[in-house]
C-alpha cells in the first residue's frame, strides 16, 4: 500500500512538472522584435491580452509559442513536490524506527535471564496493577509504582482517549512469562514479559449494544513488550 502511494505521488509530480504545452505556431513577423527588418528576436518574452486575461508567453528558435506556468499553478508543483518529499521521507522514518524496535525485540529474546523469585513477584504486582488502572484513564492511584516520566508519558495517551470519549479496555490479562535482559545501564532492570489480554476499545457516546459488539470481536492475543 505504501509502496503504491510513493508511486502515484511520483507519477503526479513527473505529471505536474513537465513542461508547458504547445499552444501555437508563430506566423509572419509575429515572433520578431520590429517591423519587415526586424532581427527575429524570437526567445524573447512577450505579454499579451487572450479572452480578457493577460498571458505572458515566448516563442522558441523554431517559432513555437509556450506559455509560462501561473503563479497558482507554480505554487501547486511546488505543494505537490513538497507532499511527495514528507510522505516519501516518512515512510523511511517509520520503516527504520519500526527495523529498530524489532532488532531490539530480537536482541532482548537473545540476552535473557531468569527473574528471580521475588522480583517476579513485584514485578508482576505492579503490572497488574497498572494494566488493571488502565481503562479508567486515569493512574494516580498507581502513581506510585511508576517513575514520574513514565507516568506522564502514560497519562498523556490516556487523556487524548478521555478527550475522545474512549476508553481502551483490558481484560482476561494474564503473565505467561517475565525475563530479565542482560543489563546495558547499571542500576537498571528491564524486563520483557509475554502475555496474552482481551484489548478493546469502548464508547460513552455509543451503546452497550454497540460496546458489546466490539467486545466480541476482539480477541484474547498474545504480546511481549519491555
Amino acid at each position: 500500500m505504501k509502496k503504491a502511494l510513493i508511486f502515484i505521488l511520483f507519477i503526479l509530480c513527473l505529471i505536474v512538472l513537465l513542461p508547458s504545452p504547445v499552444a501555437a505556431r508563430a506566423g509572419g513577423s509575429s515572433g520578431g522584435s520590429g517591423g519587415s527588418g526586424g532581427s527575429g528576436g524570437g526567445s524573447s518574452p512577450t505579454s499579451a491580452y487572450v479572452g480578457g486575461r493577460s498571458r505572458d508567453y515566448y516563442y522558441d528558435d523554431a517559432g513555437y509559442r509556450h506559455y509560462y506556468k501561473s503563479p497558482m499553478r507554480r505554487l501547486f508543483d511546488s505543494i505537490v513536490t513538497l507532499l511527495f518529499v514528507f510522505v516519501s521521507l516518512g515512510i523511511m522514518i517509520w520503516r527504520k524506527v519500526r527495523d529498530w524496535l524489532i532488532g531490539r525485540r530480537k536482541r532482548a529474546l537473545a540476552d535473557t535471564m531468569l527473574l528471580d523469585a521475588e522480583t517476579a513477584t513485584r514485578f508482576e504486582n505492579a503490572f497488574y496493577q497498572i494494566e488493571t488502572a488502565w481503562p479508567s484513564n486515569d493512574l494516580s492511584d498507581v502513581a506510585d509504582l511508576m517513575t514520574p516520566y513514565f507516568q506522564h508519558q502514560q497519562q498523556h495517551i490516556l487523556n487524548r482517549y478521555q478527550r475522545h470519549h474512549k476508553h481502551n479496555q483490558l481484560e482476561s490479562i494474564a503473565i505467561v512469562s517475565t525475563e530479565l535482559l542482560l543489563p546495558e545501564k547499571p542500576n537498571r532492570q528491564d524486563i520483557l514479559v509475554t502475555a496474552q489480554m482481551r484489548d478493546y476499545f469502548t464508547d460513552e457516546r455509543q451503546t452497550a449494544t454497540v460496546n458489546d459488539q466490539r467486545r466480541e470481536a476482539a480477541y484474547i492475543e498474545r504480546f511481549s513488550e519491555i
